[in-house]
């Protein structure tokens, strides 16, 4: 065993042996072929690769693009170790497995590709990417990208600048065009540096070297990445012209609405201010609106109002605007001169706003003055703003425009027409674009009052330009409408309902200042508050049994009563119910278990319109139900109770509270049955009616149908009646074979029973109408006139002659007779003659 084991080493020690003599040979093979193709010797990147017409050879994991074509793969230093394309196929993901074509399509899917399934030392793996340019910009002298906008031919130092991803396959080009597509590439890249290049940087221009006009910018690679994201173009117009435009969104606006404007044709990074003169302002606005009339939104880096001071110069005026605190803006905005925006030019042009809502509704002038290269605080000074009274000399603008401000205008759609005292309303309308809040207002002869909303000064406006509060007692919001009668009811802009230029609405506006801002008013007619009601009874009763009872109603304009209960002998219930938003009332179940049976009187109680009970009895429901309750003494009768009721209510003086009466009988509970089907027909229907006192939401009626011995042969119920206490119910005498005979129908609500005896027949006999004998009238004999008589001829009698046989008169039926007699005789002589 030992032997065996030496002799296997030995063996194993020669393998190794020869097989590094063997790789020391070809290593040294290789070395040598390497030495005579020197462009293998870096297999696994584009050593031997021309990026200026992207060809070449391509090793070992580098990466290759989209589209690219012209691409030789090489496994190795082995001149003779291509790499078939095909045989790399895609590693993982949905495409795994699909081999890679050349030329590499455009949408050949993007990742890793190897020749061989599982990675190994000998694999040949690439990398698929997308060509991307990922940066183009025009720059100016400042570095400033103008991209889409101008670049002015002064800029000296204007350059292209370009990053993309495919710099190891393909060099970039720049190529510019102009309006009509001629390449203008040789006249406006500088010599100095060409349009193209290999990587990321910048490519000088000189845009004084061609026209003035819109020019495309593209770059791409020189050879196949030229398509999709590998190419990018941007356009630039090109102005010898340093005049800034000013264009506005629109020429007519409504006032409150906010006006774009966009300043034009100025090289990027500079810096403008945009003004409009105080004549243009709305009367009466304060300061602090006039110091938002330029709004500080796009590309707007500062906004405020100037006011000259007594030197008229700038640099000694106040300038207000919201980065310098310690400027203190002045109390009325008729104290500026004017008001400002700082526009800063960025991608190509600035854009900024105006609130027109603080300007006259008139035709406004907007100015533009020239450019400054800075926007530090202030600007002013020394920039394009400088007023210079001792050389008499301005800033230089370089446009303006004009624009139309129309009165906007607001509407109030509820409350309108008949409004009653202390209800419930939704106020709401619409307001024209720029209206932030409005104001509610009613007229008392001459002057506009102010009225409160749910306890708040204004309503806002919503982004779709209407406005809304709901379930406001618009009553509570004015005492004026408190009082009934009819007014005009105003709703204006809230911004317009400060006359006084204090900051705050102003309590009372005279007609001619309401009518002056956005506004419009309406008709309202404030009426009395209303109560109507009923109790619900049966048959005019509530059984004791029962003990409670329902209320409903309506009564606009409030938001709780008082439902009092008074006995004959000055027993007294009462309790404060809420009325609903819609000014209905329906409270239930109501107790009466303390009053006596008896005839008893049912009350509602309003407080009216000014809220209080009779003559400051009491200012609320609750309050006047603990009065009421003080009247249950126990010594006073019911008319008693009754009379102080009305007295420290709607009898009191000077009171507008309201009353409803009503009466019922608190009585024992009782149900009866008033008729039955009798008789009743087998297989027929027996209906049973009666009358009860009792609830139907709370009590059932059972009728039951007895035999002679008191057994239930059937039973049926109902729980449904009106308050006229009539119930009915049918049974079917059919479902359970009722045979004839006498019956009891008995009828429970659970309490009280009554009964009726009833009889059951087969069939029902119907008599016929026997017609009474007609009398024909008699007709009064009439005398006819006699005529006296006239004698006439006498004739001589004529014999006639005699019949001698005799004739006898035949009797109808009397054949037949005869014959029936003899037919019954010999049938009697035939049994006389039976043996």
């Amino acid at each position: 065993m030992t032997n065996e084991t030496n002799y296997r080493s030995k063996g194993r020690a020669v393998f190794l042996a020869v097989i590094m003599v063997v790789s020391m040979i070809a290593s040294g093979a290789a070395i040598a072929a390497a030495d005579e193709r020197g462009q293998y010797a870096n297999s696994d990147a584009r050593d031997d690769w021309s990026t200026s017409d992207g060809e070449g050879i391509v090793g070992n994991g580098a990466t290759v693009y989209q589209g690219e074509d012209g691409i030789v793969f090489n496994a190795s230093t082995d001149a003779n170790d291509e790499v078939d394309p095909t045989s790399l196929e895609r590693t993982a993901g949905a495409s795994e497995g699909e081999p890679l074509e050349m030329p590499i399509p455009e949408d050949q899917p993007t990742g890793s590709y190897s020749n061989q399934s599982t990675p190994g030392s000998d694999a040949f793996n690439v990398s698929v990417a997308t060509p991307r340019v990922t940066t183009l910009e025009v720059l100016n002298n400042g570095g400033a990208d103008v991209s889409g906008g101008i670049l002015t031919s002064d800029q000296d130092q204007a350059a292209v600048d370009i990053e993309y991803n495919y710099e190891d396959a393909e060099d970039i080009e720049l190529t510019v065009e102009d309006e009509d597509g001629i390449d203008v590439t040789n006249e406006i890249v500088d010599d100095s540096g060409g349009a193209t290049q290999n990587g990321d940087g910048t490519i000088s221009i000189d845009p004084s070297a061609v026209d003035e006009g819109e020019y495309t910018f593209t770059v791409g690679g020189v050879d196949d990445l030229d398509w999709g994201d590998a190419s990018d173009s941007v356009t630039v117009t090109i102005s010898s012209d340093e005049t800034a435009s000013l264009s506005l969104e629109s020429d007519e606006v409504t006032q409150g609405e906010n006006l774009q404007y966009t300043v034009e044709n100025s090289p990027e990074g500079n810096y403008h201010a945009v003004v409009i003169e105080s004549g243009e302002f709305r009367d009466g606005i304060s300061g602090e609106n006039a110091s938002n009339i330029m709004r500080n939104v796009g590309d707007t880096v500062e906004t405020g109002v100037f006011a000259a001071g007594d030197t008229n110069d700038t640099a000694d005026g106040d300038i207000y605007n919201g980065s310098q605190p310690d400027n203190t803006i002045l109390e009325n905005g008729s104290d500026y001169d004017y008001a400002y925006a700082i526009v800063e030019i960025d991608g190509g042009n600035g854009v900024g706003s105006v609130e027109t809502q603080f300007l006259d509704d008139s035709s406004v002038d907007i100015d533009l003055y020239q450019a400054n290269g800075t926007a530090a605080t202030p600007y002013f000074d020394g920039g394009p703003l400088t007023h210079d009274v001792t050389n008499d000399t301005v800033a230089e603008t370089d446009d303006d425009q004009s624009f139309d401000v129309n009165e906007g205008d607001v509407s109030l759609d509820s409350p309108t027409g008949a409004y009653v005292v202390g209800s419930e309303v939704d106020v709401n309308g619409t307001a024209a674009e720029g209206i932030d809040d409005v104001a509610i207002y009613v007229r008392d002869n001459n002057d506009f009052e102010h009225v409160t909303i749910d306890g708040e000064d204004t309503i806002t406006v919503d982004g779709d330009d209407t406005f809304e509060e709901e379930d406001v007692v618009f009553s509570d919001g004015s005492d004026l409408l408190e009082l009934p009668g009819t007014y005009r009811l105003g709703v204006i802009d809230a911004q317009d309902a400060d006359a006084n230029d204090d900051d705050s609405l102003d309590d009372t506006l005279s007609t001619s200042d309401f009518n002056s801002g956005v506004s419009s008013t309406s008709s309202i007619t404030v009426t009395d508050t209303e109560l109507d009601g009923s109790f619900v009874t049966y048959n005019g009763q509530i059984a004791t049994d029962d003990q409670v009872i329902d209320v409903e109603g309506t009564a606009p304009g409030k938001d709780e009563l008082v439902v009092a209960f008074v006995d004959s002998r000055g027993n007294a219930a009462a309790y404060d119910i809420s009325v609903d938003s819609d000014g209905t009332f329906d409270e239930e179940e109501l107790s009466l278990s303390d009053l006596r049976q008896g005839s008893t009187s049912a009350h509602i109680i309003s407080s009216g319109r000014d809220g209080t009970f009779g003559d400051d009895v009491a200012d609320s429901a609750s309050g006047f139900v603990d009065e009421i309750q003080t009247y249950d003494s126990g010594s006073s009768t019911g008319d008693q109770v009754r009379d102080r009721i009305l007295a420290n209510s709607v009898d009191d003086t000077a009171s507008d509270d309201l009353i409803v009466t009503e009466t019922f009988r608190y009585a024992d509970g009782l149900t009866t049955i008033e008729s039955a089907t009798d008789p009743a027909e087998t297989g027929g229907t027996l209906e049973i009616e009666g009358q009860t006192n009792r609830r139907p939401d709370d009590n059932t009626i059972t009728v039951e149908l007895l035999d002679e011995n008191d057994d239930s042969v059937t039973i049926e119920s109902t729980d449904e009646w009106e308050t006229d206490g009539q119930w009915s119910v049918e049974i079917d005498l059919s479902e359970n074979d009722v045979e004839p005979g006498d019956y009891t129908v008995e009828s429970d609500d659970g309490d009280n029973t009554d009964r009726i005896d009833i009889e059951v027949v087969d069939e029902i006999e119907t008599e016929e109408p026997t017609e009474e004998p007609t009398e024909e009238p008699t007709e009064e004999a009439t005398e006819e006139p006699t005529e006296e008589p006239t004698e006439e001829p006498t004739e001589e009698p004529t014999e006639e002659p005699t019949d001698t046989e005799t004739t006898e008169e035949e009797t109808p039926g009397f054949g037949a007779v005869v014959a029936l007699v003899a037919l019954v005789a010999a049938a009697l002589l035939a049994v006389r003659r039976r043996p």
